[in-house]
Order: C-alpha cells, then structure tokens, then sequence
C-alpha cells in the first residue's frame, strides 16, 4: 500500500513525513520545492506478537505502508500526474503561525489552501473527462457494428452525465456510484482519490478549537477523513525510543503517534484489511481488499498457491485467542475448511492447502 503526501509550501508536509515513518529529512532552504522521498514503515499489528508467542517462529514480518514524500504542490503538470498514480492521499495544510516560515501566499487559512488545491483537481478531472468525450463522440459515430460500441456509449453517457457536475466545482466521488467509480478507475481521476487531511497545528495549539467533523467510528463507506495534528511535536515523538515516545503521548495528551492513526484510517479509507499466517519458519501479517476470496489471499502470497488452491483452513481471529493456539483452535473444532469463494476476513488466521 502506498500513500503520497501532498501539500503547498511551507505546510510542513516533509515535518509530517518524518513523523510518519521516522526518518530525518532534512528541511534544508524552505523553499518547499524539494526532492521526493520516500520510506517503508511496518504496520503495527500487536496480533502478530500473539501469534509469535504461540509459534516462536524464526521471523516476524509484518505488513508494510510506503510513504511518499511528494514536493511541494505548486500546481504543475508533473504534480498532477505523481498525484494520479498514488492508490491514496495525505494532503497536508497549514494551521500553524510563524514568522520564520512566511506563507507564500501570505496568509494562514487551511480551508483556502485546502480549496485551492481541490478546485485545481476538479479543473485537471475536468479537462480528461472534455477529452475523453471528444474522443469517444468521434467514435461511437461508427454504430454497433464494432465490439467496444455498447461499452463506449454507456461510458459517453456516464462522462456527459458528471462533467455539469465538475463545471460547477463538484468531485467525481460525489456523483458517481461505486460501480460507476470502478467502471472509470482506471483514468485516476484525482477527485476520485480515497484521501486524508491533515491539518497542522502549533505545538501550543488545541485540536478542539479548529472545529473539525468528528472522524466516524465506521468508515466503509467514506473517502475523506480530516484531522488536526501538531507536525513537529509528532516528527520529534518519532525519533524517540518506544519508552521515552509514551511518556511524552501521556503529556500531551496523544492515545498514539501519528503513523498509527493515519495507517488505521488508510486501511479503512482504502478498503484494506489484514489476514495472518503463522509456522516455525515464519509469522506474517498480509493486506488484501475487504471482501477478497480465499484464492485471492493465496494470490497475495504466491500466484502457484492460489493456481493450486485447494481448501483454506482457517481460525477466526476472536475464537484463536479465546483457544489459545493454533492446535488448541483446530481441537476445539473452530479451525474452518474453507473454498476459494470464501470471504477473508481481518484478522484470519490461515493455512493454505495447495497442490504443486
């Protein structure tokens, strides 16, 4: 999985990428143009040191999140197309006050920021979709009697139907249903994007006062998520040792650092979720969409496991700790056979039977 931040200059984005995967960019002339950096952080999954303890395997792998640094939004071309090949974004404004820092556009106003940014991301969706139409228009003119004509038409329609929509400022994500979103995933249309905000506040500053919709407790079934951090304080709390980092979250006030709420929001924002494998050799957490089969779990591990596939045998991960152990589970009769058309769930526990 991989999430790209992005931010105008000076939002203190590159501070936000070192509180997220622990790293030291260093924010060397403020000139926010910068190069793009990027760094793989472990997902932390205290499941695995459960299973760990049952198998006393040779390795613990977990799974991984790559960040990706992106420099600074200043509305090029370039930008918009490293944004659209991002599966997720982080978009990082500013909240905080400093004289040391000016604000290029003299100002300190998140929600302009955060406008202007979507605003250019309708108008670059805008532009695709007004070429796309023209293109299939000069197409379709050719009639039924060529294979893709139903497929083009139901396309044109979908297209003629939202571009009003983004002439007025409105996001794809808020008119197309999911089928239709799917249908058109792959252009990467940018208001499209599963994203984040991240508003950076002073270390001084209260998170309650900006006024922020609360983060809902389910998220299947939303695409933005807002939240108010303190950029420094958390870039400095990530080069701490885990004792040191608990003692100053307790300070502060903070249930967690950064990294692990943005990676908990990014599973749900994305769709993702998590199935285990345990052995001697190895304990491994995994990530696979929601509503994945069980052959395409196995295809996750290796394409000759899911071309084998045979059963799945698998531990629901509330009846392994109510067990104790793999063995005690299949024991106690709640190891599950499973077929390729089985839905995974977070947090499985699974072996997969496959023939050579």
């Amino acid at each position: 999985m991989k999430l790209a931040l992005i931010g105008p200059k000076f939002s203190g984005k590159t501070t936000v990428f070192n509180a997220l995967t622990g790293a030291n960019v260093e924010l060397s002339d403020f000139s926010g143009a910068g190069r793009e950096h990027s760094r793989e952080v472990a997902v932390p999954d205290p499941r695995l040191e459960r299973l760990a303890r049952d198998w006393k395997p040779k390795k613990v792998t977990p799974a991984r999140v790559e960040f990706l640094d992106l420099p600074a939004y200043g509305g090029s071309e370039k930008f918009f197309g490293d944004a659209r090949q991002q599966e997720a974004l982080v978009r990082v404004v500013r909240a905080f006050g400093g004289d040391a820092v000016p604000h290029p556009k003299d100002r300190i106003d998140w929600r302009a920021d955060l406008e202007d940014l979507e605003t250019d991301f309708v108008l670059q969706d805008l532009a695709m979709v007004e070429r796309r139409v023209e293109k299939l228009q000069q197409t379709t003119k050719r009639g039924p009697s060529y294979k893709a004509y139903k497929d083009e038409v139901a396309e044109l329609e979908t297209l003629l139907r939202v571009k009003p929509a983004l002439e007025d400022g409105v996001p794809l994500k808020r008119t197309l249903n999911p089928e239709e979103q799917e249908k058109l995933s792959g252009f990467r249309f940018l208001t499209l994007k599963p994203t984040l905000t991240l508003v950076n506040i002073g270390d001084e500053d209260d998170p309650a006062a900006f006024d922020l919709p609360p983060v809902p407790e389910q998220l299947d079934d939303v695409d933005d998520v807002i939240l108010a951090i303190r950029g420094r304080l958390e870039a400095e709390l990530a080069q701490l040792d885990d004792e040191d980092r608990a003692v100053f979250l307790a300070d502060f006030g903070l249930s967690e650092p950064l990294r692990e709420r943005v990676i908990r929001l990014s599973y749900a924002l994305l769709g993702q979720q998590s199935f285990l494998t345990g052995g001697p050799k190895e304990v491994r957490a995994w990530t696979v969409r929601r509503g994945a089969t069980a052959v395409e779990a196995a295809r996750v591990i290796h394409s000759d496991i899911a071309r084998g596939f045979i059963r799945a045998e698998v531990v629901s991960w509330s009846d392994y700790v109510a067990c104790g152990s793999w063995k005690a589970a299949k024991e106690a009769k709640k190891m599950r056979l499973e077929g390729k058309d089985y839905v995974m769930q977070d947090g499985d526990v699974v072996e997969f039977r496959h023939g050579a």
